[in-house]
């Protein structure tokens, strides 16, 4: 294969990163958002609110903490990463958008974080949200495209993945790391197909390209925020309600 396909192991090396970015993600903010749960269960919650601190505010910062530790462990996951692929494979970015690669980090934390909050909304107990944390750690792979290509699933779960928000910012890092490569290393019949089964671009009806991924992301973060601001404001009326 190496050599019908020059520089093809930097190509894995990428698509891997790629993946493994997605992965962080959505699990160290579901890890640091478990602190939640935990608060809840131990009754830290209240001495919170003690303070005088809104609710508003309080879950704020949960999931504000969740979204920067996300962004954090995803730049040192890629400069981990980044210096193995170096020194192994000589891994070379060239004309590397950083500033776009931060910028789908941040995207991703956001999107992640808001999603697991809306995910453990009515967990109260830790060996609930134990048990949630190993199916998330265990299918988040799956669901971005990471353990395996997304076009060897079957066709139900491809459907599934399109509806998670990991797998579009999957797909924003691989569209970064990837599309020189995917144009310099493989000829034009095959590149849309190829583009589809990696998870390079999702496809509805037609494959999605970068802005249109990028804007889908965007549009799940709103709709997600959305969701989480309506239960955590109906859970807050019924506290109020049970207090008077």
């Amino acid at each position: 294969m190496g050599d019908n396909f020059p520089g093809h192991t930097q190509f894995l090396d990428c698509w891997l990163i790629s993946g493994t970015l997605a992965i962080t993600g959505i699990t160290t903010t579901l890890s640091v958002l478990s602190q939640k749960t935990e608060d809840y269960e131990t009754k830290t919650s209240q001495d919170f609110t003690l303070t005088g601190i809104s609710s508003f505010k309080l879950n704020g910062g949960y999931l504000l903490s969740a979204a920067f530790v996300g962004f954090v462990m995803q730049m040192i996951v890629f400069a981990v990463m980044y210096l193995y692929f170096h020194l192994v494979d000589d891994l070379q970015l060239t004309d590397f958008n950083f500033g776009a690669l931060v910028g789908i980090m941040l995207l991703g934390a956001g999107v992640n974080a808001v999603v697991n909050a809306v995910l453990i909304l009515f967990v109260r107990n830790r060996s609930t949200l134990s048990a949630i944390s190993t199916i998330v750690g265990t299918v988040s792979g799956f669901l971005v495209g990471a353990y395996i290509p997304i076009g060897v699933l079957p066709e139900a779960a491809q459907w599934v993945v399109k509806f998670t928000p990991g797998a579009y910012v999957a797909a924003l890092f691989r569209q970064l790391f990837l599309k020189n490569d995917l144009e310099k290393l493989f000829p034009a019949n095959v590149r849309q197909e190829l583009a589809e089964q990696l998870g390079i671009q999702l496809k509805w009806g037609r494959l999605l390209d970068y802005g249109q991924t990028l804007l889908v992301t965007i549009g799940l973060f709103g709709l997600f925020l959305v969701i989480l601001v309506t239960i955590e404001a109906g859970l807050n009326a019924q506290r109020q309600r049970a207090k008077a």
